[in-house]
């Protein structure tokens, strides 16, 4: 005979199964996004064409992706916990406001790295607020994964 989907064993699979996926795609998903937008921060200099003056920021910017670039290749070989994101978070804040940060010190400041670093400061605090997120959403749902702590 064949077993009912509406037992037990097989509701108690299926939330294990749901689990899992969304701890993967935590994972692997928001790292692989993470790695897209890294590389776009550190192209951004060659496409929008940044003056020699602006090294600062492109020190800042190299500083930035070098961090969460790092950050998120550990994603692919452990479950992260809140601390990477809470690193790529405050990463992306820092990259937002360091082009008014940078030029109140009396440093070249091209007005194509604060879009650049506003545009790309914000991706990085979407993806690691989704990640927490998800990461909470897994928890409530009794995830028992252990996650890396960085």
């Amino acid at each position: 005979m064949h077993q009912s989907i509406s037992s037990p064993a097989a509701g108690a699979r299926a939330h294990r199964d749901a689990t899992t996926l969304a701890e993967a795609g935590r994972q692997q998903i928001i790292g692989l996004l993470l790695l897209l937008v890294t590389l776009g921060l550190i192209v951004a200099p060659w496409i929008v064409g940044y003056p020699d003056s602006a090294k600062d920021a492109h020190r800042n910017e190299l500083g930035v992706a070098i961090v969460v670039f790092l950050v998120a290749l550990r994603r692919f070989a452990h479950y992260p916990g809140a601390r990477p994101d809470l690193l790529v978070l405050a990463a992306g804040a820092w990259l937002a406001v360091s082009p008014w940060a940078l030029s109140m010190q009396k440093t070249a400041v091209f007005d194509g790295t604060r879009i650049t670093d506003v545009i790309i400061g914000c991706l990085y605090i979407a993806l690691s607020v989704v990640s927490l997120a998800m990461m909470r959403n897994s928890r409530e749902r009794g995830g028992d994964r252990p996650t890396d702590t960085l």
